[in-house]
C-alpha cells in the first residue's frame, strides 16, 4: 500500500468520519455534546445542554458520515482501487468544504443560541 501523504489523509479524515458519527449518536441519545466541539468551560455556561444537543450532534453525525465516504473515496483513488475522473475528485473536495462550512456555521450559531 502506499502510504503517500494524501493517503495518510484519506485515513485520516476516514477515522475523524468515525468518531464524529459516533459522538453525534451518541450524543444525541444521551442528551450531551462531546467536549471536541464546545469546551468544558463552554458546556459550563450553556443553558440548556439538552437542546443544544438534539440541535447540534444530528448535524455532527451527518458531517461524520460525509467525511467518511470522502474518506473512503480518496483512499480508493489514491490507491487505484477504484480510478475517478477529476471532476468526481473535485466534486467531492467541493462538497466536503462546503459541508465543513456548513457544519461551522451550525456550531456557531449553536454555540451563539445557548452558550452566555
Amino acid at each position: 500500500m502506499d502510504m503517500s501523504f494524501m493517503t495518510i489523509f484519506d485515513v485520516i479524515i476516514g477515522i475523524l468520519g468515525v468518531y464524529l458519527l459516533f459522538i453525534g449518536i451518541k450524543g444525541y441519545k444521551k442528551g450531551e455534546v462531546d467536549p471536541m466541539l464546545v469546551t468544558s468551560d463552554e458546556l459550563l455556561k450553556c443553558k440548556d445542554v439538552k437542546a443544544m444537543s438534539k440541535e447540534l450532534m444530528p448535524k455532527t453525525a451527518i458531517f461524520g458520515g460525509f467525511c467518511i465516504l470522502f474518506g473512503i473515496q480518496g483512499l480508493l483513488n489514491d490507491t487505484g482501487k477504484l480510478v475517478v475522473s477529476k471532476a468526481v475528485n473535485a466534486g467531492f473536495l467541493i462538497a466536503f468544504v462546503v459541508i465543513y462550512v456548513l457544519f461551522s456555521y451550525f456550531l456557531h450559531q449553536a454555540k451563539k443560541k445557548y452558550i452566555q
